[in-house]
């Protein structure tokens, strides 16, 4: 799990670094396939969403044309894997500036991703990690469309997902992935880490930043 960790570290800090103006998606998609080619001497297939603008309120999507505009926010979800492996993690970046509503939202999910944190554990029900998500973000008045997360690992998205009818417990050894997202009309920002169960809590994998100045590019 952390060699393929590693690869999503090298993407975000290469996207940091490359990005200049009047880079399209593809060019994004383009960074982050040498810097997973640069990491590792496989043939990795390219796995994730890489969406600019208006496009991230979709939620997902592959990358396009579309030229990159000042104040767009660019999701970046990348999931890189072989041998019937993979891990799964997010950031969400934002171009020239991030206003400040995309500030705010950012902060209402990396404060949701810490309050998930305070229940992982050995017998936590996938419910009770998805309500957990959506009281966190109530409290800022968002919600979130999808799952609070999954299984990962062996599959991208393995059982079981986070949702409110699963009552699947956390298992010790479970990778998992937590992925809370907000969409409004012209953005959407979704954040996601990597976990190992472990036998009284958890450890987190991927210690990638979580301040948004790191992310303005």
């Amino acid at each position: 799990m952390q060699e393929r960790l590693s690869l999503n570290r090298a993407a975000f800090d290469a996207v940091r670094q490359g990005y200049r103006p009047g880079m399209t998606e593809k060019d994004i998609k383009n960074i982050i396939c040498e810097a997973w080619a640069k990491g590792s001497d496989r043939d990795i297939e390219f796995s994730g969403d890489v969406i600019a603008g208006v496009r991230t309120a979709a939620i997902e999507g592959d990358a396009t044309d579309y030229v990159l505009q000042e104040g767009d926010a660019l999701l970046l979800d990348l999931q890189p894997g072989w041998d019937h492996f993979w891990c799964d993690t997010t950031r969400t970046f934002f171009v020239g500036k991030a206003s400040d509503e995309q500030r705010r939202v950012f902060g209402a999910i990396t404060h949701t991703i810490s309050a998930i944190e305070t229940i992982l554990r050995p017998g936590t029900r996938a419910c009770e990690i998805y309500r957990k998500m959506q009281e966190t973000l109530a409290v800022y008045g968002f919600s979130c469309p999808h799952h609070a997360g999954h299984a990962t690992g062996h599959e991208k998205v393995a059982f079981p997902t986070f949702v409110e009818e699963c009552d699947a417990p956390l298992e010790k050894g479970m990778y998992i992935a937590l992925e809370p997202g907000v969409y409004l009309e012209d953005f959407g920002i979704r954040l996601e880490n990597n976990y190992l169960i472990t036998e009284n809590g958890f450890e987190k994998l991927f210690d990638y930043t979580l301040d948004i100045n790191n992310f303005i590019i």
